[in-house]
């Protein structure tokens, strides 16, 4: 790996952001989708400029996005207001805090599996003094032909484990920009959509990067009607008579269900599934059906 980091700073010619490749490299822009009680849409952050804050050299990252809201569509919610500064101290990627005046922990880039630490501020505060991040596997995988470093962890409080989060090198968390605390749910963020910068460019769903679906599509597009809809533990398909295949994913992108039908009036099972909101395919045409369960 210090190879792979001497090879990108030579490419780039020894400027101060090449030896920072692991985090905010120039260019890199965030995509992560977001869904809310009838709202659906994106958030982005792009890296904007650099900034001296708390005794550190940080980066301004500023947010934007849109949503679809009963029946409007590109309805701007986010500005350049809202966003975050970042600074890399040591081995460790910090966020500064406004309300606090202090840097917090986003991600310690030199934790082994077993290593964590404490959520301190935050935009929601933390759940105790014990509410945690904790590694517990380690991996490289390979993003445009770069091999970058993966860490799994999970959140950790007093009440227990909610789950575990992806953090990647330069992409960063999987789900939100920073981790909420881990006893809270909270409705917003809902699952890395695409990132790229100067050098990369991945997309992590199977639409597009600031794609809206608006309530005028809800149940129904390219000719597929999805009913009931709402519905609990299945839902029917209107579709030409045939064999079709039925790929049903949830608000991040992420594919949670196949299944196969036949006539008309195909039934697809959604038992197992969590109460949400999901986008349903046929055939992988592309085209997809918004469905929600209750």
């Amino acid at each position: 790996m210090v190879r792979a980091v001497l090879l990108l700073c030579l490419s780039a010619l020894f400027t101060w952001h090449a030896c920072a490749q692991s985090w905010c490299p120039p260019g890199a822009t965030w995509t992560y989708g977001t869904d809310a009680f009838g709202l659906f849409g994106y958030q982005q952050y792009s890296y904007v400029g650099d900034t001296v804050i708390g005794g550190l050299n940080g980066q301004r990252i500023t947010g934007q996005g849109a949503m679809s809201y009963f029946g409007q569509s590109q309805v701007d919610y986010w500005t350049d207001t809202l966003g975050f500064v970042t600074a890399l101290d040591g081995d460790v990627i910090v966020i500064w805090y406004a309300d606090q005046q202090d840097w917090d922990t986003l991600f310690w880039l030199g934790a082994s599996p077993g290593d964590g630490w404490l959520r301190r501020n935050g935009p929601y505060g933390s759940c105790d003094p014990r509410d945690s991040i904790v590694v517990i596997d380690t991996s490289t995988v390979i993003v445009d032909g770069l091999a970058l470093r993966q860490w799994e962890a999970e959140q950790r409080w007093t009440g227990g484990t909610t789950g575990t989060l992806l953090f990647t090198e330069r992409i960063g968390w999987d789900w939100s920009f920073e981790p909420l605390p881990a006893c809270l749910i909270i409705d917003g963020p809902s699952g890395m959509r695409c990132y790229s910068d100067q050098d990369i460019s991945v997309s992590f769903t199977n639409f597009g990067c600031e794609s809206l679906v608006g309530m005028g599509e809800l149940g129904r597009q390219a000719g597929v009607f999805a009913f009931p809809n709402p519905g609990t533990y299945h839902f029917t398909l209107q579709l030409p008579q045939g064999k079709h295949v039925v790929e049903v994913f949830d608000a991040s992108g992420r594919r949670v269900l196949t299944q196969n039908v036949e006539g008309e009036n195909g039934r697809v099972e959604t038992g197992p599934l969590p109460v949400g909101l999901y986008f349903v395919r046929v055939d992988a045409s592309g085209a997809m059906v918004r469905w929600a369960k209750e």
